[in-house]
């Protein structure tokens, strides 16, 4: 079991695509986020709060074990992160 993980958005590679190829605007990724706290739905059920962050090159997110998340998909180009897993020792 860890205790939580830390991402790392890497830098996009500007020398070998154009700036288009590698664009981040409306081609997805980032993270989503379901927070413990319940909202209606517009179907009027009750459900998580989803939070969406689009992370760029150079953030970092420092992640809970019990924070219920997921990278989402691309539709364009090539995305990578650095993702480290960490146990705390007491």
């Amino acid at each position: 079991k860890v205790d939580g993980s830390i991402v790392l958005a890497l830098p996009i590679d500007r020398w070998t695509s154009t700036e288009e190829e590698n664009s981040f605007e409306g081609h997805g990724g980032g993270l989503t986020f379901w927070d413990g706290r319940q909202q209606k739905s517009e179907s009027g059920k009750r459900e998580p709060e989803e939070i969406v962050y689009d992370t760029r090159s150079g953030d970092l997110a420092f992640i809970d074990r019990a924070v219920w998340h997921q990278a989402n998909p691309i539709t364009r180009g090539t995305r990578w992160a650095l993702v480290i897993f960490y146990k705390v020792e007491r």
